[in-house]
């Protein structure tokens, strides 16, 4: 009897493992090694292409998890000595609707549909499963590259690598090129990682390689499939110099003063000491192709976060992303807080960083020395920050800054630990995290530490989290960002998010979203400061990509001072208890013509608010783009009224993805300035790029003879080159 039931188990359990061996092995992947790579046009016509078989079992992930696909796809992989090459096929069988109306170099995409029709690709090649590159083609050819770990992505990397697609009479085809030289590697792997998905806009359809269940993210990668084939592959001497030269010209209307024609010029090294360990120094580190900073208005007593935009400080920069769930309330180390100083630039003498993966550990450390300027001194500034991969998809680590950009001594030291899974119950996403940091600075009393930890629970259906943060009243870190300390802090916030498979709204409405979220601030001895609970008991998105969405907003904020809302508007100090109201609805963000609009209504502080945004897209084909937007504040308070208004304009032209003219108008009646900015970006060759930028500042003014005085403007021809040996 025993023996017998011993055999029924036995029999069980290796039916079990049968069943289960080919969901984890049904994707198979082989690199084919080949004399030389395919010549990229976009099209799949090079003859080589015939050595690599084509894989076709993509699997649909939306609307339908892990069901064939409407339209077919093929991915074929070679790879010679020096690259690694990618060709997709994507059939469509109405090739007319492809989506395909922007060529903008590293455009976000949101979950509407962004630019259209699109590739993206995953890349591990260290196999660690954690992190990985990321590579984007549209179906006009536009590209973008960054990184990607775990639930998100960053496009702050750059990466020389090349891209062609083409629209073709039965569908479309992308060829990408990677060398390695561009990406580090560890040396001797059996496989690397490889996901690879399909997106069509117009479906709202999402078809993928591997992980193809609703609760795996794409840039997760423990999702991504084993490529195997790979090696015997150069990365060269692991040296990218990329010498720069730049004729500016520089004009202050105000001071009557103008530099005329300026020559400077200075470079970027990097040493690959490692396939996967860079050290890199910069002399005379130059900006000047950076994109202006939006206009904002801003109706709260803290300040605004603005990303980092500049090349430099972007690379290696996702290593120093710091504990868990602290987004913009607390950021260690804020690399704008070097070479910029309230508003004003500061000029660097050089750079120098090393960041990578030593094994399991990932470490980064930057030094930077700017110049005395403004009657500020000559700063060195030092951020470091290491951390141990632990677990399969877990890490602990430490982070150290020293230096502020006013001179003053300050030094910050931290630690953190992150477990996270994609294995939580079986198949669903599971962060818990804790961190600690402490500062130390010219302020010898109260408290210098922070500290903090987070549970997240981010799936499809249920999509949770809790957080809280303690931030001493000494706390200011000196190259790091924290609009708000002396208080601590718990978030929470909680979505159902079913998906209507029959009834009325089948077939209408793709994803409902039931969301509660609050926050809580109290001093450090806990009195409530402020409170602020949002309701949305409507969110929807459509099968077609439009969204829908209302909710509330239930505040109270105690004003620890006369708070100045708006110019001559003084909030007395004291406590306020309001509701307001949010409406938001948006068309398709992948059509020609795009639409957005939200509105903000109701009790505010003493008064009433109406807060209006809305924007309009035009789009042709990729080959231009007109992009309105404003947003309109109207404040009736027992104190006064105000009006504060933002207006924008975006006018890109492009002949193909690699020449553009991008040109951007701002005005806002805050500040009073009017901004253009006008910037020719040509890339001759992947690394090798030409910049022609040209800015002009006006103040309006009530002046019967010239409403608007200029007061600077700068114009800037650069060349950049990537030489590597």
């Amino acid at each position: 009897m025993k023996l017998m039931r011993l055999k029924q188990t036995f029999i069980v359990l290796a039916a079990f493992i049968l069943a289960a061996l080919p969901q984890m092995y049904a994707v198979e992947l082989k690199a084919i090694r080949v004399q030389k790579g395919p010549v990229l046009d976009g099209v799949l016509s090079d003859g080589v292409w015939k050595q690599a078989n084509p894989f076709t079992d993509f699997k649909m992930v939306e609307p339908q998890p892990n069901s064939e696909p409407t339209e077919r796809t093929e991915l074929r992989i070679l790879y010679d000595e020096t690259s690694l090459y990618l060709g997709i096929y994507c059939q469509d069988g109405e090739p007319s609707k492809i989506s395909a109306n922007s060529m903008v170099h590293d455009e976000e995409e949101d979950d509407h549909g962004g630019s259209g029709d699109l590739i993206r690709v995953l890349l591990d090649p260290f196999q660690d499963k954690r992190n990985g590159y990321i590579f984007f083609i549209n179906a006009r050819g536009a590209r973008s590259e960054g990184l990607a770990f775990g639930e998100h992505y960053s496009l702050n990397w750059d990466g020389i690598w090349a891209a062609k697609a083409k629209i073709l009479g039965d569908g479309w085809s992308a060829e990408i090129k990677i060398p390695f030289k561009t990406v580090s590697f560890k040396p001797g792997l059996n496989a690397w990682g490889l996901n690879v998905e399909r997106y069509i806009a117009r479906k709202q359809e999402r078809i993928r390689l591997s992980g193809t269940n609703r609760d795996d993210f794409f840039f997760n990668a423990n999702e991504a499939a084993p490529l195997q084939g790979i090696h015997d592959v150069r990365q060269g001497m692991g040296i990218t110099f990329r010498p720069f030269g730049a004729l500016s010209s520089d004009k202050d209307f105000v001071e009557g003063l103008g530099s005329g024609q300026k020559i400077s010029g200075g470079f970027d090294i990097y040493k690959n000491f490692t396939p996967n360990f860079v050290g890199a120094f910069s002399y005379k580190t130059d900006f000047a192709e950076t994109e202006v900073d939006e206009r904002r208005i801003n109706l709260t007593r803290f300040p605004l976060y603005f990303p980092e935009k500049r090349t430099f400080f972007l690379e290696g920069s996702e290593i120093y992303n710091f504990g868990l769930g602290i987004g913009e309330s607390f950021i260690p180390f804020f690399s704008r807080q070097i070479g910029l100083y309230k508003g004003q630039q500061i000029p660097l003498i050089f750079g120098t960083k090393i960041f990578g993966k030593l094994g399991n550990t990932n470490l980064a450390i930057l030094g930077v020395k700017t110049h005395s300027s403004e009657g500020l001194p000559t700063g060195n500034l030092v951020a470091a920050r290491a951390y141990q991969n632990i677990l399969d998809q877990s890490k602990v680590g430490m982070i150290f800054t020293s230096g502020s950009p006013s001179g003053e001594k300050n030094s910050l030291f931290g630690m953190d630990l992150v477990y996270s899974t994609s294995q939580f119950r079986g198949d669903k996403n599971l962060s818990v995290g804790g961190w600690w940091v402490h500062n130390w600075n010219e302020n010898n009393k109260g408290h210098h530490q922070a500290f903090g930890c987070m549970v997240d629970y981010p799936n499809d259906l249920w999509d949770c989290r809790l957080i809280y943060g303690y931030f001493g009243d000494s706390l200011n870190p000196g190259l790091g960002f924290l609009p708000r300390n002396n208080v601590q802090n718990l978030s929470f916030g909680g979505s159902f998010q079913p998906r209507p498979q029959q009834g009325l709204f089948a077939g209408l409405i793709r994803q409902f979203f039931f969301e509660i979220e609050g926050s809580y601030y109290w001093d450090l001895a806990g009195n409530l400061e402020t409170r602020d609970v949002r309701l949305v008991p409507l969110n929807i998105q459509t099968e077609s990509g439009e969204h829908l969405e209302f909710g509330l907003s239930a505040i109270r904020d105690i004003l620890p001072y006369d708070f100045e809302i708006s110019e001559g508007v003084f909030l007395p100090a004291g406590p306020y208890n309001y509701t307001n109201y949010q409406v938001e609805v948006s068309s398709a963000s992948f059509r020609p013509i795009a639409l957005g609009c939200e509105y903000r209504f109701g009790p505010f502080y003493s008064g009433r608010i109406k807060d209006l945004q809305a924007n309009i897209t035009l789009k042709y084909k990729g080959y231009a783009t007109l992009a309105l937007n404003v947003n309109f504040v109207r404040g009736d308070m027992a104190q006064g009224k105000f009006s504060e208004n933002v207006y924008q304009v975006k006018a890109d032209l492009f002949v193909s993805p690699d020449l553009g003219l991008m040109n951007y108008i701002q005005y806002d009646d805050v500040s009073k300035l009017l901004g253009v900015s006008v910037r020719l970006r040509w890339q001759i060759s992947p690394g090798n790029e030409i910049y022609f930028v040209y800015n002009k500042n006006w103040e309006r003014r009530w002046d019967p003879l010239s409403r608007f005085v200029p007061l600077g403007e700068r114009g800037v021809f650069k060349i950049q080159l990537s030489i590597r040996p």
